[in-house]
């Protein structure tokens, strides 16, 4: 059999529901069937590169809104960018002065291209910046063989099973339905993966948002998706 449709609800030792903070009898957890070939099974982390030319002589660049050096050391660039993206999510590499070759934790998943504003250049010949995605971030959604509770959901018109919300995707999953409430085993001990798994979904309480398993690409949450949900009341 490659389908387990029995809603799970165990708390597996994997697991991670720090996300939720609803009261008791303020939730409303309906059951979903899971479309398991919908979810990646492994993660691939971003890599972007920040290049400088024009040999400016002096000034700074702006990098997702944070100053940074036109001879910084990755080291500087790493620090910048963590204030955004959090301690341990980033990591640099590269030259003084760059390219700069970032690479984000894996958990982020599809990362937005970094913005850049190069106007604080000084000298050099028409000193410019920009940034070029090397490797595009891809959500491991059950790299342990369980798709976290805390994925945001997203139903598969033609086949009415759940898969993770995409506001990107065609076939339905760019509207959010709810946020899968247990984590939910999809390898078996046996090694095999299930195609079909039953689980349940949150369509109502309260959610913190920092601590949902994905930040960023399928699975994770955006505006758009908090509008969908609009029997959930979102905390930072």
């Amino acid at each position: 059999m490659s389908t387990d449709i029995a809603m799970q609800t165990t708390d597996y030792q994997v697991g991670d529901r720090t996300w939720h903070l609803s009261r008791v009898g303020n939730d409303y957890t309906p059951n979903v069937t899971l479309d398991v070939s919908k979810f990646n099974s492994g993660a691939t982390a971003e890599v972007q590169t920040i290049t400088i030319s024009g040999s400016p002589t002096g000034g700074s660049i702006e990098v997702a809104g944070q100053e940074v050096a036109y001879n910084a050391a990755a080291a500087d660039v790493q620090d910048a960018l963590e204030e955004v993206y959090g301690d341990g999510n980033v990591t640099v590499s590269g030259s003084a002065g760059g390219p700069w070759t970032v690479t984000f934790a894996k958990s982020l998943g599809d990362v937005a291209a970094l913005t850049v504003d190069d106007a604080g250049l000084i000298g050099g010949t028409v000193p410019s910046a920009a940034v070029s995605t090397g490797t595009a971030g891809v959500n491991g959604h059950y790299a342990n063989g369980y798709i976290p509770s805390g994925t945001v959901l997203g139903k598969v018109t033609a086949t009415g099973l759940y898969g993770p919300y995409d506001s990107s995707a065609g076939d339905g999953r760019a509207t959010a339905t709810g946020i899968l409430f247990a984590d939910c085993r999809v390898v078996r001990q046996n090694g095999t993966t299930a195609t079909k798994v039953g689980s349940s979904q949150l369509v109502r309480g309260d959610v913190r948002v920092s601590k949902l398993p994905f930040q960023a690409g399928a699975g994770a949450i955006d505006s758009d998706a908090k509008t969908d949900l609009s029997l959930i009341r979102f905390e930072a």
